[in-house]
Formats: C-alpha cells, structure tokens, sequence
C-alpha cells in the first residue's frame, strides 16, 4: 500500500524509494511511468518538462481520490518551501506535477468542473493570506493562482483531451505546476529571446496537436490576456465557463491536515 499521498518527492529521490519500487502494480507506479513514457516522446512540445523529467529535477504529488484538496495543500506547501530558495532560472526545471487518483474518467467538461473544483478547495487551505501585490480577480491581466504567497501557473492536463493531444499526460488529471515568475524570467514577452522561446513551443505545439493551436495561449500581463484561461483549454466538449471557476474570495474554513 502506497502512503506517500501527500507527500513532495523530487523524481530522482522517488524512483529510488523502497516503496514505489516495491508498488510496481499501484496506480502510482504505472501512473508515472506512463507519464515518463509520453515525455520521452521527442515531439512532446514542452522543452523544459522533458529536461526536466529527463534529469529527474522534477517534484512529484500524488492525491488520493478521496482526499485530493488536503494532498494537494500539503504538498504543494512543502513544494513552496522548497522552491524558494532556488534561483528563478533554475526554478523551470523544477516543476511540480501533481497526480490525481482518477476513479472514473468521465467526460472531458466533468473532469475540468472537478479540477477547479480542487483548485479551489486547495486555496481554502492556504494558511498565507493573498499577496497584497497579485489581484484576487481572475479577469485582471496581472491574476495567477497564490499559495503560501507565491503566484503559480497550473497546466490541468486531463485523459479525456483528444485534440490537444498535449495536454494529456495519462490516466490521471495531473497539476503541472510552476512559479509564475520563472516563465518570465526564461520566456518573457518583452526579450527577443523570451519570444523565440514561446514561438518555439506554440510551432511545437501545432505539431504534436495535429495543427490546433490554442487561441488562449498568450503572454502573461498583455491586455486581453487572462491566465486562468490558459490553465485549463478548450475543444470540443469542454467546459466553457463565461467567468473563471476559481473564486479567491471564499472564506478559509479549512487548514492543512497532516
């Protein structure tokens, strides 16, 4: 039986542990190995998750099914802690991918309703008050998701995505989580390599997608530019909410449980 929910491995540290070595028939165990297998894919767009993965610089969350919000708020704390120190060029290296236990896959509008409904049960566990220098509101060009007081970008990739192929990592929801300043310091939009760095990716992206590219895609503060359309994307059979899902100001009801 797996007892690391909860916990914040770097992938190195958790492909040496005697209990995931040992659990080779557990959803972990071939959860991420699936994963591993699609990052090996030399067309996967995403050029720093698959060095990333590659070096084992990686963290790694699994959630249980029926306790996903405490998981997730205490790994993601830990991950936080973690991640401080490290220079922001480095940072992009170091990504969290958060699994979720996924009992029943259900459709593609289902999965994304339950992610954010996560997300934010996450945020109703955040002891840090928000950054008085982030807006609350998600329809602010300058909005990213806070915990423990750091913005964060979060890429929900889900099983039932069949157009963009690229944001299906497996039979599980997965968090791809990263601190909202590293992609500014290694892709920003005012640096002609940041720009080089993002066109790269989009062409990458077209070409793993079968030539979709998705109209939310853009740079973080441009005007018209919304973050929390980004975390979760669209195509047939998506949800397609007129507002974000996510609202920063429900009251914290809840602490990290250990």
């Amino acid at each position: 039986m797996f007892t690391g929910y909860g916990n914040c491995y770097r992938l190195d540290a958790l492909e040496l542990a005697d209990e995931h070595v040992q659990s080779k028939q557990h959803w972990t165990y071939t959860t991420l190995q699936h994963f591993k297998a699609i990052l090996a894919n030399p067309g996967f767009p995403c050029l720093f998750g698959r060095k990333a993965v590659a070096a084992g610089t990686c963290h790694i969350l699994f959630a249980r099914a029926e306790d996903p919000a405490n998981d997730i708020a205490r790994g993601l704390a830990d991950y936080v802690q973690t991640i401080t120190p490290i220079p922001l060029k480095q940072r992009i290296g170091c990504p969290l991918l958060v699994f979720l236990e996924t009992r029943e896959h259900g459709t593609l509008a289902e999965q994304q309703a339950l992610a954010w409904k996560i997300l934010q049960q996450v945020h109703a566990r955040d002891p840090h008050p928000w950054p008085q220098d982030v807006p609350r509101d998600p329809h602010d060009t300058q909005w990213s998701f806070c915990f423990a007081s750091m913005p964060l970008f979060i890429n929900m990739s889900f099983p039932a995505h069949r157009q963009m192929k690229s944001r299906n990592l497996g039979h599980s929801i997965v968090f791809v989580i990263n601190p909202r300043e590293s992609f500014d310091e290694v892709a920003s939009a005012t640096t002609q390599s940041g720009q080089r760095i993002r066109a790269r990716i989009r062409e990458r992206v077209a070409r793993y997608n079968d030539g979709r590219v998705p109209q939310s895609l853009g740079f973080f503060g441009e005007p018209d530019n919304y973050e929390w359309t980004q975390y979760q994307l669209q195509e047939t059979g998506s949800l397609n909410p007129a507002r974000c899902p996510f609202n920063p100001d429900t009251p914290i009801e809840h602490k990290i449980e250990n």
